[in-house]
């Protein structure tokens, strides 16, 4: 009766042995708030950190971990924050004010339009990059690859894939703006 209650780890351990989704859920409310602060403090967003709070806890439900947990809080930690950082990366969210007038004018130009002559724009200009930028650019952005896969794929440094994709951006960059 006042036995001490187990620790995080081994509850997390006997969670992946049992899968019982029940001890995962307790112990993971005991650290919801936590994996909300780290989403918010990266996101930005409050609707964003909720869904990516829930995003995290469907993440420990379907991974098993290759080795022993041994301090769950700060793993949750850097699984909230690499989470964050992946979702805040690959998902950048532009938003335009829209007045009564904009409306008013929406038969002249659409912003759709405006949106697909500027995508036709970057292929264009991705297209003029050397092969080395064209290949990292595309992996890194489009592909959402990190540097140590692109790095292995092309059989070159990680350093010269930094390099190939900080180049790449700023001729980007100057190829837009020219046009």
């Amino acid at each position: 009766m006042n036995a001490p209650a187990q620790s995080d780890e081994v509850l997390y351990a006997s969670y992946v042995a049992e899968r019982d989704r029940e001890v995962l859920g307790s112990l993971f409310k005991k650290y919801m708030a936590l994996v909300f602060g780290v989403s918010l403090k990266y996101l930005s967003d409050k609707a964003a950190a909720q869904d990516a709070t829930m995003e995290i806890f469907e993440k420990l439900i379907e991974y098993t971990p290759t080795s022993e947990i041994k301090n769950f809080k700060a793993y949750l930690y850097v699984m909230a924050r690499n989470h964050s950082l992946m979702k805040q990366r690959g998902e950048k969210v532009y938003t335009v004010e829209i007045s009564d007038r904009d409306m008013e004018m929406a038969s002249e130009t659409h912003p759709i339009d405006e949106v697909e002559e500027k995508h036709a724009m970057l292929d264009k200009c991705i297209q003029l990059l050397k092969d080395h930028q064209k290949q990292c650019v595309e992996a890194f952005y489009l592909n959402k690859k990190s540097y140590s896969e692109i790095s292995a794929e092309l059989s070159m440094a990680i350093t010269a894939v930094k390099s190939h994709i900080q180049n790449g951006k700023r001729n980007l960059k100057i190829c837009i703006e020219g046009k």
